[in-house]
């Protein structure tokens, strides 16, 4: 969407108040920018005009720039726990560790922008708020759950904590790569078939040793 500026906010008609969805509108807009032309572009007034609103209209819903990326990471965050808690029910313990990974890699393809505002800091000068970072814990902590709940009925041999680390790490690792257009493979087939050997390989240093 364009970003065309103009010193003419006479132009541009506020959202009322009472309009519901003129928060998700601007907030389209912002990850439209951002997509679309870098975060650079993201400013009030090119989401304003993105928005079809004034710049008054996004400092009201948002409060500023920063609010407006907050708003941003919190979203996907959200989503993206919200997928994360619908992975596995019903599977057996080990089979959900790889499974998380596997709707990990999924829901950042999909929503690219998010990822990397969630994960790349990729608007200079933002900072995660204390509540911003405790919801993008839970994601984590969700890992930690079915990692414990693998060590419990005796799949994987550790610290909950320890091989959940190293699993987030090694799965952003594969994801960020692949994102990037770093991850070699020539068809996705092939990126995708790259990481679910990967995932097993991660998975299967965590196994208790058998004799």
């Amino acid at each position: 969407m364009a970003t065309t500026k103009s010193s003419d906010t006479s132009t541009f008609r506020p959202f009322p108040a009472e309009t519901p969805d003129t928060r998700a509108t601007i907030l389209r807009a912002a990850v439209s920018i951002i997509d679309s032309h870098g975060a650079t572009a993201l400013t009030v007034r090119s989401v304003a005009t993105a928005a079809g609103c004034s710049t008054t209209g996004v400092y009201t819903w948002f409060g500023g720039k920063n609010k407006l990326v907050e708003a941003i990471f919190l979203d996907g965050f959200r989503r993206f726990g919200g997928t994360l808690d619908r992975v596995g029910r019903g599977a057996n313990e080990l089979d959900r560790v790889a499974l998380l990974g596997a709707a990990y890699r999924r829901w950042a393809l999909a929503n690219p922008t998010h990822y990397v505002v969630m994960f790349g800091h990729a608007v200079p000068g933002y900072q995660p708020s204390a509540e911003a970072r405790s919801v993008a814990r839970a994601t984590f902590d969700g890992l930690v759950d079915a990692v414990a709940d693998s060590i419990r009925v005796g799949s994987i041999d550790g610290e909950p904590f320890e091989i959940a680390n190293h699993l987030w790490a090694a799965i952003h690792g594969y994801v960020s790569l692949e994102l990037a257009g770093m991850a070699f493979e020539t068809t996705a087939a092939a990126r995708k078939r790259t990481f679910d050997a990967g995932m097993r390989r991660l998975i299967t240093g965590c196994l208790v040793p058998t004799d």
